[in-house]
């Protein structure tokens, strides 16, 4: 039994820190939360949290473990011969790079990842990995490939149906797969210079039946939406979750309002304060594009919280030069667009674990939810920054950093 004492608590729910908390962990599971007494808990592990504040395990709603699209060039693995080509074995590579960020995402504080595409279902692995205690890394949930209407920008990352019927049958090969969300490429990526990212890459017809495979097998549909049609298309065929949002509608927002539905803002991809190494790392021609998609990204972000749609924290890591063990930072750029620091911290946690149906037990310290758990230094309504900066990772009921 783990006992936590003498903690300020956001439970992920109440808009109020809570004082003196005691939360009692059995297993991976907690047991209690109560005002701190002076009962002894004899046979305990005690930990002491006098000064410091407990929260929910982060959850980051869109992810790319397996990606690194700029790398660090002194220490990536070697996918790509000198002279340009890829090796046969790039993907042992890839499954390395996947560890490591799942690592990474943990003693960052995310107990809770949903990774929005991989590379050659690799991703399949990795759970697994995980889940037998291969690796370390927080709970992981996968879309495998993406469906993409021509390949994918990165290698192996797609299948691509043409057609209702195909469309039907690569939710079934997905569904072999194991998959836990299904993913849906709506419109081209922003950094592919000459494509049209307005207009949708699946007809109304495709999305139906793709929807209605998906829904038939409990599974929730996420959309890569870049664009004004795109976002209408996929919320009228019954879409599940709205990524990125780049350019959407008020028509797509009234929908999204009306049925509850949330978007995954995604504020780094793109970002007007774009890292340096992605400046280094694309020519011009791209970093023009992604600074003018980045003003048109963040209007619509503001536009559909002040409209009252959903949202969770998602950081799209692995793409555009954002990295794995970075995303608490999307927790500051979710204030930017105006959300109070009790909402953002909420759309880390319990509003996060209620978009992909994991409500019930995640996202809160509450009796009865998995033991996954962060301390911060700081009040995080306060001092929102402290988020930054885990000072201790609990995940399934064991400590798994303590620097406290």
């Amino acid at each position: 039994m783990l006992v936590i004492k003498n903690a300020a608590l956001f439970d992920g729910v109440s808009d109020k820190i809570l004082a003196n908390q005691v939360v009692i962990i059995e297993g991976d599971t907690i047991k209690a939360v109560k005002p701190m007494n002076e009962e002894n808990y004899a046979n305990a592990e005690i930990v002491d949290l006098t000064g410091y504040t407990l929260v929910p395990g982060f959850i980051d709603c869109h992810a790319h473990l397996l990606l690194d699209e700029v790398p660090d060039k002194e220490n990536q693995l070697s996918i790509s011969t000198p002279g340009g080509g890829r090796y046969p074995n790039a993907d042992a590579s890839i499954a390395y790079l996947g560890a490591l960020n799942a690592k990474k995402m943990l003693y960052s504080g995310f107990t809770t990842v949903i990774d929005g595409g991989g590379v050659g279902f690799i991703d399949v692995a990795l759970r697994e990995a995980i889940q037998r205690g291969y690796v370390e890394g927080p709970d992981y949930y996968i879309c495998g490939k993406q469906l993409t209407a021509s390949p994918a920008h990165f290698i192996d990352f797609s299948v691509e149906p043409a057609g209702p019927w195909q469309m039907r049958k690569m939710i079934r090969d997905l569904m072999w797969w194991g998959v836990d969300h299904i993913k849906i490429q709506m419109s081209a990526p922003i950094r592919m210079i000459g494509r049209n990212t307005d207009r949708s890459d699946f007809t109304r017809e495709e999305l139906v039946a793709a929807i209605d495979e998906a829904h038939s097998a409990g599974l929730q549909v996420h959309a890569h939406v870049r664009g004004s049609d795109a976002g209408v298309d996929f919320l009228a065929a019954g879409g599940d979750i709205v990524v990125h949002g780049t350019g959407i509608t008020d028509e797509s927002i009234e929908m999204m309002v009306r049925n509850g539905t949330y978007l995954f803002p995604t504020l780094a991809s793109p970002t007007p304060n774009p890292p340096q190494r992605l400046f280094d790392a694309k020519n011009s021609r791209v970093i023009d594009l992604l600074a003018a998609t980045a003003e048109k990204h963040w209007d619509s972000a503001r536009r559909a919280y002040k409209a009252g749609v959903k949202m969770a924290l998602s950081t799209d890591a692995g793409g555009l030069g954002i990295q794995s063990g970075d995303s608490a930072q999307e927790m500051l750029r979710m204030k930017e667009i105006g959300m109070s620091a009790f909402e953002v911290l909420k759309a880390a946690t319990s509003e996060a674990a209620k978009a992909v149906r994991l409500g019930d037990k995640f996202g809160k310290i509450l009796p009865g939810y998995k033991a996954n758990l962060v301390v911060l230094q700081d009040n995080p309504f306060d001092k929102l920054e402290t988020v930054l900066d885990a000072k201790m990772v609990i995940k399934s009921g064991k400590i798994i950093k303590d620097v406290l």
